[in-house]
């Protein structure tokens, strides 16, 4: 058998498990705070970007920009999902009583962020796929007044054979 057909194989295999995954986590929101909150890529100037060859099995790097003058707030919290049949699946974490700590980072205006995030203990080693990671960041305009964005940014883990990706 070659190395095609067994890659083949291999990627079939993992899609069906990453299906029958998906159809059983449905409806189990794993997101740590506003599940409600609509899922966007850009939101006024305050965007979410993976740095360009840092997506890994393991983690990535995130690039926070905010072009306004306006000050955000974030936390340590993210989520993880895999486009899975044209829809968005949320990974569930290795340990359901999984708990973030509660800070609050203050994203300046007109600023640039840079987080190293290492999943391996959320969510382990990631499969080649096509995935989004998302964060909520608040605008406070003043104590308990404030609303929630919640952004993504999209990012591809490829299948690789002999050290090239397919």
């Amino acid at each position: 058998m070659n190395a095609k057909m067994l890659a083949a194989i291999i990627l079939f295999c993992i899609t069906i498990v990453g299906c029958v995954v998906c159809i059983s986590i449905m409806g189990n929101s794993n997101r740590p705070d506003n599940s409600e909150a609509e899922i966007i890529s850009d939101f006024n100037g305050v965007t979410l970007e993976v740095k360009e060859g840092t997506a890994y099995s393991t983690g990535l790097t995130l690039i926070i920009k905010n072009v306004t003058p306006d000050e955000y707030m974030f936390g340590e919290s993210y989520t993880l999902e895999k486009q899975i049949d044209g829809g968005w699946c949320k990974l569930p974490y290795l340990d359901e009583n999984t708990v973030w700590i509660s800070i609050g980072y203050i994203l300046k205006g007109d600023s640039i962020r840079k987080i190293e995030l290492d999943w391996t203990r959320l969510y382990g080693a990631l499969s080649p796929g096509d995935y989004r990671i998302t964060k909520d960041f608040n605008y406070i305009r003043s104590p308990g007044d404030y609303d929630t964005y919640t952004i993504s940014a999209e990012f591809t883990l490829a299948w690789f054979v002999y050290g090239q990706a397919l």
